[in-house]
């Protein structure tokens, strides 16, 4: 079975690549990937950066995963919070 990458080393190596120069063979070759996998991750990352920089044009930026995932986190925490206080308050009234 093949070795698993996480998301920030696939971006890692793609931007070696694409913003950086790196030759694909010889980095392949230095990180112990295989060429194709390393054009998959190229092209996975080409992608999501135009959605990225279609959302910037409106004035977002892309997160990356991690950021994105603190965020949803954050959000959940304030909504529980906010519903905590709410049943308090419905728990205190008078019927």
């Amino acid at each position: 079975m093949g070795k698993h990458h996480d998301k920030d080393f696939k971006i890692y190596a793609a931007r070696l690549v694409l913003e950086e120069g790196r030759k694909p063979k010889e980095l392949a070759e230095e990180l112990n990937i295989s060429i194709p996998t390393l054009r998959n991750w190229i092209n996975i990352y080409k992608e999501t950066s135009e959605v990225g920089s279609a959302d910037s044009s409106n004035g977002f930026s892309a997160l990356s995963l991690k950021e994105e995932k603190d965020k949803i986190i954050r959000d959940l925490q304030e909504e529980n919070e906010i519903l905590k206080k709410a049943m308090h308050i419905f728990i205190k009234q008078p019927k």
